[in-house]
């Protein structure tokens, strides 16, 4: 079913930015499944105020304000501390429904009850599991095969909310931003299912298992340094997903080496010395196989 603009929920769309925030407003905007418009998080002035001037600010390209100027629809910045002029605005628009991606803060109870169909968020994991702010990086350090994409209802409770859809993805398939453009299609093809459903009166949330569900937060220090345990294999993924987001090291013999970029491994493979240095090329003796990154001391 395809939906014309007329047909579907009247909804505003709330992020802040990367793959999993602009494009499945791209891919909705492309098929005409379009919002009222677009509040965007600013995480850069100081102090927090609301930007309502008339001047068009400048965008980065990519960015999701640039998105939603390259669709003409309304930008409303929103800054942490301004809730109260955000809930004026979305007052104002009187959202069926605000779907939201990659925000970066707990949504308010007075904004929670504006929509009359409440708010939807799209999270990249298959939640219960994996709630928090970066799921992502989790799954690749527990070396999971599997991950996903879940459209659930947002509650005060972080990533708590019943499940409105979800849809798995390997993590073998895809690496990098490439993972997250695959997460980010997946979720704009859940978003627009759901307003289908939506439309039919057929959405059937699914309440998490609570006794399944785990939380991780933010990674620290230690979190990002490689541990020389498992596959040669599994640390390869591990760099190659979340490196360019995270900065992750090896801490060996004292002294730390900041990984550059993941080379090669070979589960196979096994080695006479704990490490090589050679030059800026580390080859590291894993549980199962060796490891070949490129580092600088820190």
């Amino acid at each position: 079913m395809t939906l014309s603009r007329t047909q579907i929920a009247k909804y505003v769309y709330i992020g802040q930015g990367g793959p999993l925030s602009t494009m499945p407003l791209e891919i909705l905007g492309e098929k005409g499944i379009v919002p009222e418009a677009v509040f965007v998080a600013e995480t850069t002035q100081h102090p927090p105020r609301l930007n309502l001037l008339p001047v068009r600010p400048p965008r980065l390209s990519g960015s999701l304000a640039d998105m939603a100027d390259r669709l003409d629809l309304p930008i409303i910045y929103w800054q942490k501390g301004c809730e109260d002029e955000i809930e004026a605005k979305l007052k104002k628009i009187a959202p069926d429904l605000a779907v939201m991606s990659c925000f970066p803060w707990r949504i308010p109870e007075p904004l929670l009850s504006i929509p009359v169909h409440g708010w939807w968020n799209l999270h990249p994991s298959l939640l219960p599991r994996y709630r928090g702010p970066s799921p992502l990086f989790w799954q690749a350090k527990a070396g999971e095969d599997l991950t996903g994409i879940s459209l659930h209802q947002v509650e005060s409770e972080l990533d708590s909310g019943a499940i409105i859809e979800q849809q798995s993805v390997s993590l073998l398939d895809f690496q990098g931003q490439a993972l997250e453009s695959e997460l980010a299609k997946q979720g704009a093809n859940l978003i627009e299912k759901s307003l289908v459903a939506m439309v039919q009166d057929r959405l059937e949330p699914q309440q998490q298992s609570e006794a399944k569900a785990h939380y991780q937060g933010f990674p620290n220090v230690q979190d990002r340094c490689i541990e020389l345990t498992g596959s040669a294999s599994r640390a390869y993924r591990f760099i190659y997903l979340v490196n360019a987001a995270y900065p992750l090291w090896f801490d060996l013999d004292n002294n730390r080496y900041r990984v550059k970029q993941a080379l090669g491994f070979d589960d196979q493979k096994t080695m006479k010395t704990p490490f090589l240095l050679d030059n800026n090329q580390l080859t590291i003796q894993f549980e199962q196989g060796v490891l070949t990154v490129l580092v600088e001391a820190e």
